[in-house]
């Protein structure tokens, strides 16, 4: 918690995170800053803790200006409850720990989000994902109540109503507010400790300016509360850092596997088109992708940062977001 703390500190104010930046792209400072992260990384990716995210369907109810689900030409389909289980329970096979149900969707569109919650805990897995938060009427939080994933977290853009709503087009503020507050309340009043509620906000240059404010009004509403720059999966202006003059870092991870509504194992949460296949569940078993000779190769590519990937070497996260990452222990 310390190091996401830290992490955190330094992405806010933005002068620090390009003075980070700067000082491990220099030759001397960002080799011996290399030798250390690099340990981190092979550590993280040798203790072999599996994470794997299901989306559960393909479908949302908002338009984001910093999404690019409205470009996305996939079929909008639900994973069949049949083949979902099958993923987890392969999951569980390989020591998973954690499943995320996310990838390009609101999680309270899927009519049976609660069963696969139950199922998943039901493998003594803890199970997270995030929400928009507009969907959190009385009845979706008394649902979640009574059968609460670990974790939720609330993407919530700034703290202006203005700002807000032209980022999650179709969104009301003070809807999402009020639900968030509610749901934590009335947690905290049943002497409840899940689902943790956190909640985000991108930075962007109409709400660039609130996170101090931002933080100060969520932190007695919340377990915790976060701001993120955003990446460049929607558009590179949305990223404010002119990232593809900085070395890259590894971003792949080959525990962490991302399961679209089709079956199929996409590249990372940065491909919602499923660009770069690993492997169809449908046909094959997880173990077998994530030991295949492709995913060994991106991996290694991302080591020797010599990753020729069209999709990594155009993604600001691969030079941004990754440069720390493994210091951070997300869940």
């Amino acid at each position: 918690m310390q190091l996401r703390a830290l992490k955190d500190f330094i992405v806010i104010h933005k002068i620090l995170l390009l003075i980070a930046l700067f000082l491990i792209n220099l030759p001397i400072i960002g080799h011996i800053y290399d030798y250390f992260y690099f340990k981190r990384v092979i550590s993280r990716v040798n203790a072999n803790n599996l994470r794997v995210i299901i989306e559960p369907n393909n479908i949302c109810n908002l338009r984001c200006v910093v999404c690019p689900y409205q470009k996305m030409k996939r079929k909008r389909e639900t994973m069949p409850l049949e083949l979902f289980e099958k993923i987890v329970d392969q999951s569980v096979e390989l020591g998973c720990k954690v499943i995320q149900l996310q990838q390009y969707n609101e999680p309270f569109t899927d009519k049976d989000i609660f069963k696969r919650i139950s199922y998943i805990r039901g493998k003594n897995i803890e199970v997270y994902f995030y929400s928009n938060g507009t969907l959190l009427d009385r009845n979706i939080r008394e649902k979640i109540l009574i059968n609460p994933p670990n974790l939720i977290r609330f993407s919530i853009d700034g703290i202006e109503k203005e700002s807000y709503e032209k980022i999650r087009v179709g969104a009301n503020f003070k809807r999402v507010v009020s639900n968030v507050i509610k749901l934590f309340k009335e947690r905290n009043e049943l002497g409840l400790k899940e689902p943790r509620i956190e909640v985000c906000s991108l930075l962007l240059d109409n709400n660039k300016n609130q996170s101090k404010q931002y933080l100060n009004f969520w932190k007695d509403k919340c377990d915790n509360a976060a701001v993120y720059p955003a990446d460049s999966r929607m558009d590179e202006d949305y990223s404010y850092i002119k990232y593809n003059k900085l070395k890259p870092y590894p971003c792949f991870n080959p525990h962490n596997i991302v399961v679209l509504s089709n079956g199929k194992v996409c590249l990372c949460c940065v491909d919602y088109d499923g660009e770069v296949i690993l492997g169809d569940l449908n046909k094959q078993n997880l173990k077998d992708i994530i030991n295949s000779k492709k995913v060994k190769n991106i991996y290694n590519s991302h080591l020797k940062q010599k990753c020729n990937l069209p999709i990594c070497k155009r993604c600001s996260r691969l030079y941004v977001d990754s440069a720390f990452y493994w210091w951070d222990n997300i869940f």
